[in-house]
């Protein structure tokens, strides 16, 4: 009986046992989250981009980013989504440029509301399914500087201030969240030479970029107080201003959440775009001119091609990923300049100029402003109360040459003037002490602020005035004589689209370079593998890209950082004349033809004469230096003036184009055509939700069935 007893003492103890011994064998399955039919429509819905990266850039429509668009589709490797305002403009855009459209979606994205900000977000997140978002280009901006008042947003902001920053602040602490899972995720927000005061671009041309204390971000930054620094309005240091934000909001987000996201942040500066739409509200005459001026005297030009090459190469190049870097390019500015340079157009080496190359890119000083951290910490608190930004946890708290210096000491003064007469003009009176008194309550002092400066706003009371001042600042491409024959929907293509494409035998004005003496096999550029199914080949360089069928020899040469200098861009001056296959053609008239495999398109371009390069960089305040210093002006000068008289005809080109947009967009939206990516209504967002469920409920079905096999 004892023995039975005790043998049945033993069972109750060994069965409990093995019991929960079992069951702690089935504890991994504790974690298991069974998928809802939401989760697995998600996985359904990015199942569509395939391997690809999914790139969100704002402002896709012109300049920077309508460049850098075109350069990552010509890379298999991602699917770009553009935000924008404007979706039938967008239309057009993708349309004259040949955008891939299974590569390429236009969202609506108004940065000057809110709203539309928020709208977007969850637009971008139904759309994207479970694939994280790989790449956000904070490139959007808008330029005011020639009106004495601000234009404010439906929030209640300036605009250069809610467009170009408040509104990216809130963008990105929404996409965020959407970037985990992705093994190399980027940030890029492009920044400006204007925003980092060590360079004369920035520190030597007044307005300079200052946020001072913050006092008006800190007050709210809502009308009638329009700048950050709280004193009186000035359009063209407002765009500084967000710029030094946008640069200073970079290093803050790497310093609280790149160690704990693996997120790279980075700003950039591509280069003076100055052919861009950027500009469009200043008057014909600078439009013109600045273009020439910055080829010819700063040597900071890039145009909108290279300058896309360079934010593709931050967001595409594997160097770019390191976190907590202002990227530039060419060195120096100004550098080496010589007689060449009138040979080549403007082109020059120099920070920010153009030339130099995917190897050319470095990480750039910043500015002891761009670095304070005590200002950096009231820009992020102030811009978080603002826009009502939620941002992660963070799991740890965190020379120029020569006669730039020169420049920045001659024009220093006149600007130190002029800031001081406009904080004068803002803190006169009793309610200055009141604004500058912190213990006194804070709706206090911004009451107090609002009256001072609503005394001094300079918005017309005559409506005609104000109607006027907005259609001149509405962004609109001028009205030139030449352009008055343009009209109609074919006239207006054609201007975009140009000529077609040949290859005209031209005579050559040079020695046929067919005798220059080979350098072995050809080396490929790093980093253009993937651009292209055609081999391109460039001698004499003897350099090697990759490039799309139908792709402009143009484009390709300048991402090769192969000069070939341009003058009509109509194959008629015969200045841009290249040797392939024995015939002189006009490279601005050829395109990329399609090759067998294992065949390469070679191009032989006129060589351009090294006899007058410096060898060695002059030193600062020496006889040397102030000769180089002497001829660099004299020779920019001269090059300014000899082409400022031959610029009507790519002037007049430039404008055209922008304004057969403008035209064949109103033209569109009169019409009911679809848009690329119409807004979507309520039945739009019920029809993707039923998208995703039906295909998650078949496969949980699938799943369920499976569970059931396996029991029995």
């Amino acid at each position: 009986m004892k023995s039975v007893l005790h043998s049945t003492a033993h069972a109750c103890l060994v069965v409990p046992l093995l019991v929960l011994d079992s069951a702690q064998g089935y504890s991994w399955m504790a974690g298991i989250k069974i998928p809802t039919p939401l989760d697995l429509g998600k996985v359904a819905t990015g199942m569509k981009f395939g391997d690809k990266k999914l790139v969100v850039i704002t402002g896709t429509s012109s300049g920077l980013g309508k460049a850098t668009t075109k350069a990552l589709l010509q890379n298999e490797g991602y699917h770009v989504i553009g935000a924008v305002r404007d979706l039938e403009k967008m239309r057009v855009v993708a349309e004259v440029e040949g955008f891939d459209k299974d590569r390429f979606t236009a969202m609506h994205l108004d940065l000057a509301n809110f709203a539309s900000v928020n709208k977007f977000v969850e637009e971008l997140d139904a759309f994207r399914g479970d694939r994280a978002i790989d790449r956000l280009a904070c490139n959007a901006a808008v330029y005011q500087p020639t009106l004495d008042y601000p234009k404010w947003t439906k929030d209640g902001h300036e605009q250069q201030l809610q467009i170009n920053y408040l509104g990216h602040f809130l963008l990105t602490s929404k996409i965020m969240p959407m970037m985990e899972g992705s093994s190399d995720a980027r940030i890029v927000m492009i920044g400006s030479v204007t925003g980092n005061d060590n360079t004369v671009g920035g520190g030597g041309v007044y307005p300079i970029a200052d946020l001072k204390d913050l006092e008006g971000l800190e007050l709210g930054c809502k009308n009638p107080i329009a700048m950050m620094d709280g004193y009186n309005f000035n359009g063209a240091k407002m765009y500084k201003d967000t710029k030094l934000a946008l640069m200073m909001t970079s290093n803050m987000l790497h310093e609280r959440f790149h160690r704990s996201t693996g997120i790279a942040f980075s700003s950039i500066y591509p280069g003076c775009i100055a052919e861009s739409p950027l500009f469009r509200e200043k008057r014909p005459w600078f439009r013109k001119y600045f273009p020439i001026f910055m080829k010819y005297v700063t040597g900071g030009f890039v145009g909108e091609p290279e300058a896309g090459q360079r934010l593709f190469q931050v967001l595409h190049d594997p160097r770019c990923t390191k976190s907590g870097v202002y990227w530039s390019w060419n060195g120096g500015p100004r550098e080496g300049r010589g007689l060449e340079t009138l040979e080549k157009g403007g082109q020059i080496e120099g920070s920010g100029g153009a030339g130099g190359g995917w190897d050319s890119i470095f990480e750039n000083d910043q500015s002891d402003k761009v670095l304070n951290r005590d200002l950096m910490m009231k820009l992020w608190q102030g811009s978080n109360e603002v826009t009502s930004a939620e941002w992660p946890e963070a799991y740890q708290p965190k020379s120029p040459c020569p006669t730039l210096k020169v420049v920045g000491a001659a024009t220093s003064f006149l600007g130190v003037l002029e800031e001081q007469a406009r904080m004068k003009a803002s803190r006169e009176g009793e309610g200055a002490a009141i604004v500058a008194n912190r213990s006194l309550p804070r709706e206090e002092r911004r009451k107090q602020l609002e009256t001072m400066l609503s005394a001094l706003d300079k918005t017309p009371t005559d409506l005609q005035q104000l109607k006027q001042d907005f259609l001149r600042t509405s962004g609109e491409a001028p009205d030139l004589p030449s352009l008055s024959v343009v009209e109609g929907e074919e006239a207006e293509l054609a201007l975009l689209t140009g000529p077609a494409s040949e290859e005209q035998a031209i005579v050559p004005e040079i020695d046929d370079p067919l005798e220059v003496e080979e350098k072995g096999p050809p080396q490929m550029i790093p980093g253009h593998e993937q651009l292209g199914d055609i081999p391109v080949v460039f001698q004499p360089q003897n350099v090697k890209t990759m490039a799309k069928i139908g792709q402009p020899l143009s484009d390709v040469a300048s991402r090769a950082d192969v000069f070939i200098r341009y003058k009509c861009r109509k194959g008629e001056c015969k200045t841009c004349v290249v040797n392939i296959d024995g015939k002189w053609v006009s490279a601005c008239q050829t395109k990329i033809p399609s090759l067998a495999p294992g065949q390469e398109f070679g191009v032989r371009v006129r060589p351009v004469s090294d006899a007058h390069k410096h060898k060695e960089k002059a030193a600062f305040f020496t006889p040397a230096s102030i000769s180089d210093g002497f001829m660099n002006n004299a020779i920019g000068m001269l090059g300014f003036a000899a082409e400022s008289v031959a610029a009507d005809p790519e002037f007049d080109v430039r404008i055209g184009r922008e304004k057969a947009i403008e035209k064949l967009t109103e033209r569109r939206k009169g019409t009911a055509q679809a848009s690329l990516r119409a807004k979507p209504s309520a039945a739009g967002h019920k029809g993707d939700s039923v998208k995703q469920i039906v295909p998650g409920l078949l496969a949980v079905g699938s799943f369920m069935l499976v569970l059931m096999k396996q029991a029995a």
